[in-house]
C-alpha cells in the first residue's frame, strides 16, 4: 500500500497537470521563489564571455535616431482569444540591465518589457527602459524570453528619449515571434497587454482604446536641458482601459489581429481632492486618507516606433 503522503502528492500532481491547457505556464510566487537566481547565473556566464553590451556602449548607441530594418506587414485576420494570448506571450521579452549595485555590491537584474518587431532580433521598448538604474555601478543590457532564456542585447539600433521609444537588437538562436506595427486604431477598439506589473509574471489584460493625446513625455527639467530654440517632442499617446503597472513599461499594446498599436509608458492616478487646511486644523487628530478615483493607462503610439525606422 502506498504511503498516505505519496498518495497526496500524486493527487496534487494530477490536479496541477490538468489545471490548465497544454503549453500554459504556471508561475511560481510566494516565499522561497527566486525567479532571477537562474537568470543571474546565465548573465554572469555571458558577461564573463564578453557577450553582453555594456551600458556605457549602449548609451553611446542610444544617440542614434533611426535604423534600417524591414518591418513585417500588419496582420488583418482576427485571432481567437487563445491565439491572442499566445501571440502576445511569444513576442514579449523582458528587457533591462544586469548590473552591480552601487549600494550593496551585489548583482541585480532590473527588467521591464519589450516586444519583437522582426524575426531576426529587433525589439521595441521604452527609452526609459534602456536607461541605467540609479543604483548601477557597472552594468550590461540583457533580454529574457518567456521561456526564461537570457539573450544578449548586441546593439541599440535607435532611440528617442522625447517619445519614450527605442529599438534594440538581441541575439537569439531561434527566430523571434514579431508583432507588426499598426496605425489603424481608433477609440472603442479592443486592445490587450501582456506584461509583468509589479513583478507579477505573465499578466494578460483586455481593455479598449479610450482616446488619443498629444503631449510632452519629457519633464520640465529635461526640457530645460534641450538646446535653445528646440521644441520638446510631443508624442502621440493612446489612453486605454487595459491594466498595467510599474514593471509593464515597454510591453506591447496589441489589437485583435496581433499587431502592436503602441507600448506601455506611464500611468497617472487621479486622487480625491485634499480638504482645505482650515478644516484639518479644526481637529488636531485629523488624518486624511485620499482615495484613488481613477487611473489613466497611457501608451506610446506605434507611430513613434515606426518613426525610428528609415523609410524604405
Amino acid at each position: 500500500m502506498k504511503h498516505p503522503c505519496a498518495l497526496l502528492f500524486l493527487l496534487v500532481s494530477a490536479r496541477m497537470a490538468c489545471a490548465q491547457a497544454p503549453g500554459v505556464p504556471v508561475y511560481i510566487e510566494g516565499r522561497g521563489a527566486r525567479p532571477n537566481a537562474v537568470l543571474i547565473e546565465q548573465a554572469k556566464k555571458l558577461q564573463g564571455a564578453s557577450a553582453l553590451l555594456s551600458m556605457t556602449k549602449a548609451m553611446e548607441q542610444a544617440q542614434r535616431t533611426q535604423c534600417d530594418i524591414t518591418l513585417p506587414v500588419a496582420n488583418s485576420k482576427p485571432l481567437s482569444p487563445r491565439e491572442r494570448w499566445q501571440r502576445a506571450r511569444m513576442s514579449h521579452l523582458r528587457v533591462g540591465q544586469f548590473f552591480i549595485c552601487s549600494k550593496c555590491e551585489k548583482w541585480h537584474l532590473d527588467l521591464a518589457g519589450g516586444y519583437a518587431i522582426t524575426a531576426d532580433g529587433a525589439v521595441a521598448t521604452c527609452a526609459h527602459v534602456i536607461a541605467p538604474p540609479a543604483n548601477m555601478k557597472e552594468g550590461w543590457m540583457v533580454a529574457v524570453t518567456e521561456d526564461d532564456v537570457l539573450l544578449p542585447v548586441t546593439e541599440v539600433l535607435a532611440c528617442n528619449v522625447g517619445t519614450d521609444s527605442a529599438i534594440i537588437r538581441v541575439k537569439s538562436d531561434q527566430p523571434l515571434i514579431p508583432l507588426p506595427l499598426s496605425l489603424d486604431v481608433s477609440p472603442g477598439d479592443a486592445v490587450w497587454c501582456f506584461s509583468d506589473p509589479g513583478g507579477k509574471r505573465g499578466y494578460f489584460s483586455e481593455g479598449i482604446v479610450s482616446r488619443f493625446v498629444n503631449r510632452s513625455f519629457m519633464s520640465k527639467k529635461e526640457t530645460a536641458k534641450l538646446p535653445e530654440g528646440t521644441e520638446a517632442p510631443k508624442p502621440v499617446w493612446l489612453e486605454t482601459t487595459t491594466d498595467w503597472a510599474p514593471g509593464s513599461s515597454g510591453s506591447a499594446v496589441m489589437d485583435q489581429f496581433g499587431n502592436a498599436v503602441g507600448h506601455v509608458s506611464e500611468i497617472q492616478t487621479v486622487l480625491e481632492e485634499a480638504l482645505p487646511a482650515r478644516k484639518k486644523k479644526a481637529d488636531a487628530t485629523f488624518i486624511e486618507q485620499l482615495g484613488t478615483q481613477m487611473v489613466f493607462h497611457q501608451a506610446i503610439g506605434a507611430v513613434e516606433v515606426k518613426a525610428l525606422v528609415k523609410e524604405p
